[in-house]
C-alpha cells in the first residue's frame, strides 16, 4: 500500500535529501568515519604507548584504561567538524574526507606497528592487508586527474624530504648500533681494516679476515671500494662507511623517480612508486648489518635500469663496468638486464645488450678462475652453491654445468619452507607486481632473486634472510619490473595497485625496521659509559699488534695487525671434549702486543693465568667491562706509555 504525499511533505524530503548531498552523505561517510575513527584511536595509542601499556601485549590493560567517552567524543567532533567543511568548501577543495581517511589509515600503521611485534611479519601481512583496503576504496574516491596534477617541485620535494629523513634514521641507528658494540668483526671489522690500509697506501690488507696478510680482494673481487677512499680519506671513522652504506642504498631512488617520470606516473601515483622503493625492507634491513660491497648495487643498479629505459647507451656502458666490479657474482645482474635489453628493445640498439652480455659473461668467467686459482673463489663457490656441486671444486663451470643438466632439481629448490618467509617479504610489498605480465623476457629480471636468494639460500642460510646484504641487488630489479608491469594495466587500476603497494612496502618497513630504533635509546642512555669504551680502545698505541674479541674488534681495526681472539687461540687437549676443561695454553702469544678482551667472556677468564704467567700486565680496563693486556716486550721497547 503506497502513501500518498502531499507537495509540502515531499519539498521537506527533498531538502533533506540535498541538505545530506551538501554535506557528503553518504558518498564521503565511510572516508569521514574511518578516518576520523582511525585518527582518534592512533593518538589513544600513542597515549598508552607512553603510560607503557601495549595495545596487543597488554590488551586488557589498554581496554580498561583507554578513555572511550573521550574518543567519541573527539570522532564525533572530528566527523561534525569534517561535515561542515564538506558543506561549505568550494567544489575543487572537497578533498578533506579523502585527506582524512588517507592520514588516519597511514597513522593508524604507525602507531599500532611502531617498535611493536617486530619479529612476527604475520603481523604485518595482516596490517598490509587492512590497509590497502582502505587504501583501494580512497582510489575510488577520488580524481586520478587531481592526483597527477600536483606540481612537479612539490613531487620532487615530497620524495627528497621523505628519503632524507628514512637515510637519517638509517645513518643514526645503524651509527648507534656500531656505538653500542653490537658489530662485529664479520662484517665490519675487516672492512675498518681494510679501508685503513687503502687509505695509507692504496692496499686493501687485512689480517683478522683470514688470520694472515692477505688483500680483501683475494677473497672477493671488489674493486669498488676504491671509489670510497677519497671519502673516507677525508672523514677516516668507521662510521664513514656507515653513513655511506645508507646512502648509496637510498641513493637508486633518484634513477627510480626519472624513471616512473617516463612512464607517466605523475604527481602523488610517482611518489607513490618512490615510496615503494624508499619504504622497501629488501633495501632498507641490510644496512643494519654491518658493512658490505653489495650496497653499492642499488645506486648502479637503478641507473643501469634508467640508462635501459631511455636508451642512453654511454650510461649504460658505465654501470654495467662499476657493477660488475662489485662483486665476483654481480655480471649476474648486467647478463639479466642486458638479455632483457636485448629482447625488449626493437631497434638496432638491442645490440648494446648483446655486448654487455658478453663482456660481462667473458669478465665473470675471468674473474671466477682468478679468484679459484689465485684467490678463496673455490671455497666461496662451494659455500654459496653447495648445493648445485658434485665436488668441491666445480666452480662456477661445474655449477652452470649441473644446472642444465638437471634443472628439475633446481627448480625443485626455487621455493622451500626456509625461503618462504623472504618470498613473502619481497612480494608482498610489490603487491606480487613482478608476476603480473605476459612478456616471458622480463622474468629474467627475476632471475638474480631466484639464484641469489631462494637456490643459494638451501645450502647458505644468510641468502634467506632479508637482513642480508644478498637482497641489495635483487629488490632493485624487482622494483623495476613491478613499475614495468603495474604500467601495463589500465590507468585506474594502475594508480590503484601502486598506491596499494606503497602502503605495503610502508607496513613491512614498520614491522622489520622500526624495533631498529632500540639502537638510539641504548646509546642516549649511557653516552658516557660508551665514550669511555671508545677511550680505552683509543689508548692502545697504533703501532700496536692487537688480537681482540670480535665485538670489539671494529672500534679498534685501524692498524696494520688486528687479529680475532676465539677458541681457535687456546692449545687444547684433543682427548677431552669440553672446551673449558681441554685447555692447555694460549697460541703464538709472541704475535701480539696486545690483548683486547672482555671480562666475563669465558675465554677471557680461560685465557687470563696464561697472560699473566707470560708477564703480560694489564694495560687499561673500564667499568669492569673491557681489559687490555700488553707484553712485557711491547712495554720494554716502548718505554714511555
Amino acid at each position: 500500500m503506497k502513501i500518498a504525499l502531499n507537495d509540502k511533505t515531499k519539498s521537506v524530503i527533498a531538502g533533506i535529501r540535498d541538505f545530506m548531498v551538501r554535506c557528503g552523505i553518504p558518498d564521503m561517510f565511510m572516508c569521514r568515519f574511518v578516518g576520523i575513527y582511525f585518527l582518534v584511536t592512533g593518538v589513544v595509542l600513542q597515549m598508552q604507548r607512553k603510560e607503557e601499556i601495549n595495545a596487543i601485549s597488554q590488551w586488557k590493560d589498554f581496554v580498561k584504561e583507554a578513555p572511550i567517552g573521550h574518543s567519541i567524543l573527539w570522532m564525533i567532533l572530528g566527523f561534525l567538524a569534517l561535515t561542515v567543511v564538506y558543506y561549505f568548501a568550494p567544489r575543487k577543495l572537497k578533498i578533506f574526507d579523502q585527506v582524512a581517511l588517507l592520514t588516519g589509515t597511514i597513522f593508524f600503521m604507525i602507531s599500532v606497528m611502531w617498535r611493536n611485534q617486530t619479529d612476527n611479519y604475520y603481523f604485518a601481512i595482516a596490517m598490509t592487508a587492512i590497509g590497502i583496503a582502505f587504501i583501494s576504496y580512497l582510489m575510488g574516491k577520488v580524481s586520478h586527474k587531481r592526483l597527477e596534477s600536483m606540481p612537479e617541485v612539490a613531487t620532487a620535494v615530497i620524495v627528497a624530504a621523505v628519503a632524507l629523513a628514512v637515510t637519517i634514521f638509517v645513518c643514526v641507528a645503524t651509527v648507534a648500533r656500531h656505538r653500542t658494540f653490537s658489530s662485529s668483526c664479520y662484517d665490519f671489522g675487516i672492512f675498518v681494516q681494510m679501508f685503513w690500509s687503502m687509505k695509507e697506501d692504496l692496499t686493501a690488507v687485512t689480517t683478522c679476515e683470514r688470520d694472515e696478510f692477505l688483500s680483501h680482494f683475494n677473497v672477493h673481487a671488489s674493486f669498488i671500494y676504491y671509489l670510497l677512499v677519497p671519502f673516507y680519506a677525508l672523514f677516516p671513522n668507521e662510521n664513514t662507511l656507515l653513513i655511506s652504506q645508507a646512502i648509496l642504498a637510498m641513493g637508486g631512488v633518484l634513477p627510480l623517480y626519472l624513471i616512473a617520470k617516463k612512464h607517466n606516473y605523475n604527481g602523488v601515483i610517482r611518489i607513490a612508486v618512490c615510496m615503494i622503493y624508499v619504504f622497501y625492507a629488501g633495501l632498507l634491513c641490510p644496512s643494519f648489518y654491518d658493512f658490505h660491497e653489495n650496497s653499492f648495487l642499488p645506486t648502479l643498479l637503478m641507473w643501469l635500469l634508467y640508462a635501459i629505459d631511455t636508451k642512453n647507451c654511454i650510461l649504460f656502458y658505465i654501470m654495467s663496468v662499476l657493477t660488475c666490479i662489485v662483486k665476483e657474482d654481480a655480471p649476474l645482474y648486467v647478463i639479466c638486464i642486458g638479455f632483457y635489453f636485448l629482447i625488449e628493445e626493437k631497434s638496432w640498439k638491442r645490440l648494446h645488450g648483446l655486448a654487455a652480455m658478453a663482456v660481462s659473461g667473458i669478465y665473470f668467467v675471468l674473474i671466477s678462475n682468478w679468484m679459484k686459482e689465485y684467490g678463496d673463489g673455490q671455497m666461496m663457490a662451494s659455500t654459496r652453491f653447495g648445493n648445485l656441486t658434485l665436488e668441491s671444486g666445480d666452480g662456477f663451470g661445474g655449477i652452470i654445468r649441473n644446472v642444465l643438466v638437471d634443472p628439475a632439481y633446481f627448480f625443485s629448490l626455487m621455493l622451500q619452507e626456509h625461503s618462504l618467509m623472504i618470498f613473502l617479504q619481497i612480494m608482498v610489498p610489490l603487491m606480487f607486481l613482478p608476476f603480473m605480465t605476459r612478456k616471458l623476457h622480463r622474468y629474467m629480471l627475476m632471475i638474480p632473486f631466484i639464484i641469489m636468494n631462494l637456490v643459494i639460500s638451501t645450502s647458505y642460510g644468510y641468502a634467506s634472510g632479508i637482513g642480508y646484504q644478498y637482497i641489495y641487488g635483487p629488490s632493485c630489479l624487482l622494483i623495476y619490473l613491478a613499475v614495468l608491469n603495474a604500467d601495463d594495466i589500465s590507468y585506474e587500476k594502475r594508480n590503484t595497485v601502486v598506491a596499494m603497494a606503497s602502503v605495503a612496502s610502508l607496513a613491512s618497513a614498520l614491522c622489520i625496521i622500526s624495533g631498529k630504533a632500540g639502537y638510539i635509546d641504548t646509546y642516549k642512555n649511557r653516552p658516557q659509559y660508551y665514550h669511555n669504551l671508545e677511550e680505552c680502545f683509543d689508548s692502545v698505541p697504533a703501532d700496536g699488534r692487537v688480537i681482540s674479541n670480535t665485538w670489539f674488534l671494529p672500534h679498534i681495526a685501524d692498524r696494520k695487525e688486528v687479529y680475532i681472539f676465539d677458541r681457535n687461540d687456546f692449545e687444547k687437549d684433543p682427548a677431552i671434549e669440553d672446551f673449558a676443561e681441554s685447555v692447555t695454553g694460549l697460541v703464538g702469544m709472541d704475535r701480539y702486543d696486545f690483548y683486547v678482551m672482555s671480562r666475563g667472556d669465558e675465554n677471557t677468564t680461560l685465557a687470563i693465568p696464561y697472560l699473566e704467567e707470560a708477564g703480560f700486565t694489564i694495560f687499561n680496563e673500564t667499568e669492569n667491562y673491557v681489559v687490555i693486556y700488553v707484553s712485557p716486550e711491547y712495554l720494554a721497547s716502548h718505554p714511555g706509555i
